[in-house]
Parts: C-alpha cells; structure tokens; sequence
C-alpha cells in the first residue's frame, strides 16, 4: 500500500517515514527505487531512519516494483519502495500501514544505540535473479507481437530479455524511466493497441500492477507470477 506522497523532496519526511517502518519491522527490510535521481535520494533518506532504529536493510536498488513485491514475498520479508508519479511516493508491503501513521504520529521510535546501527546489505542482482527464476519455472513459447507500456517506469528491464525467453515480438512506448515527464495517457495506449497488429497489450503501472489485453478483455495482475500462470493458459 502507498503510505506517502508528497509532490515536494522533503528528506526530513522520509527519514521520519524511515524510522516509522524499522521501528514496526525491526528486522530486515528489503528496499527498491524507480530510475529518478529523486527516488535514488529518496531512498537514502528514508534508509538513514530504518537503520537508525537497529533494523538491517537489503538494498536491491534499481528494480521494477512489480517485481520486487514477488520477489518479497518469495523471501518472505516486507519491503519498502520509493518512486516518482506526480511527486514522490513510497510504497510498502508486509508492515502494517495504521501502524507506520500511529508511530508517526506519537513520534514512538525505537533509537538503537550507536553500536546497534542497522547495516545496509546490497543486492543489485535481485532483478536477474527474479527473472531466472521465472524463465526457469516458465519455459512456454508465445508467438505475436506484444505492445507494452511501460508507463516510464523500470519495467522497461524487463525486456527484452522477456521477450526473448517467450518468443515474441515487444514494441514499447513509455519507455524512459528517468523522465519526469507523466506517461503519455491510457487513451493512447488503447488506440494504438487496437489499431495496430498486436497479439496483446501489456500495461506496467507505477503502484506494481499489470494490466493484460487481448481480444477485447483486461485483466489486472498483482503479481508476475500470476501474469505468466494466465499467459500460459490463454495465448
């Protein structure tokens, strides 16, 4: 769930937020970040408050919010994401999000002594890792031409090393994920979907969400998982 937004860089608050998430996890915490300078910096600040409360943090930096949340869960720690959409925001997974505005608003932190710091554990290949995973668990062929909207976000990593496995053909639009600039709208994405010769559309939300399209019907998935379980039964 998002439990910030601000459209102004306001480190202070993220480091508050910070502190908020390593005084309910305390344990280890696995963050990420889109491609924006601002979320880059953004996410040092918001790490500075989690380890201050002795909590350790799995940075796996650079990585596409879908796929962390799979990558989470299959690790079986919650996660902290911060990214750009009108303003920064940060999303979270396994905390609860009552209780990070609760601690915030008492300011209830737990303060870990000096020699208590939590550290900072790196892990830039968590992507790669990801999708050998799923190329080894989905080996299926899928033939046709895709039109994906990336929707400026780091989706855009996923290919083409996704269309290679699968065996189609990936057109991208929406496909700087440095930008500022919001996204051309979902309108243009159907027109173009439905006009052009695509087999089916695939639309990256910023939140980690995918939308499905084909033959007329779309279906949302929160999960890569479950996209591929669909694409194997239907295409």
């Amino acid at each position: 769930m998002e439990v910030y937004y601000s459209q102004r860089f306001n480190p202070e608050e993220l480091a508050l937020l910070g502190r908020a998430i390593g005084t309910i996890s305390h344990g280890t915490i696995i963050v990420g970040r889109d491609g924006r300078a601002i979320s880059r910096y953004g996410k040092r600040a918001m790490v500075v408050g989690i380890v201050s409360t002795g909590s350790t943090i799995m940075d796996v930096r650079l990585i596409p919010l879908i796929a962390l949340k799979d990558f989470a869960y299959r690790k079986g720690l919650p996660l902290a994401y911060v990214y750009y959409y009108g303003g920064i925001r940060v999303y979270v997974s396994g905390i609860d999000g009552e209780e990070i505005k609760a601690i915030l608003d008492s300011k209830s932190f737990i303060e870990a002594q000096p020699n208590d710091i939590g550290a900072t554990v790196y892990y830039p290949n968590a992507l790669d890792d990801f999708l050998h995973e799923i190329f080894k668990h989905y080996n299926f062929r899928i033939e046709g031409k895709a039109l994906v909207d990336a929707m400026n976000t780091p989706a855009v990593l996923f290919f083409p090393r996704m269309s290679e496995h699968f065996g189609f053909e990936a057109e991208l639009i929406n496909d700087m994920m440095t930008s500022y600039l919001p996204p051309k709208p979902k309108e243009v994405f159907l027109h173009k979907l439905s006009k052009g010769d695509y087999d089916f559309g695939l639309r990256f939300r910023p939140e980690g969400v995918v939308e499905f399209y084909k033959d007329g019907e779309e279906l949302e998935f929160g999960s890569m998982w479950k996209l591929f379980d669909h694409m194997k039964k239907n295409l």
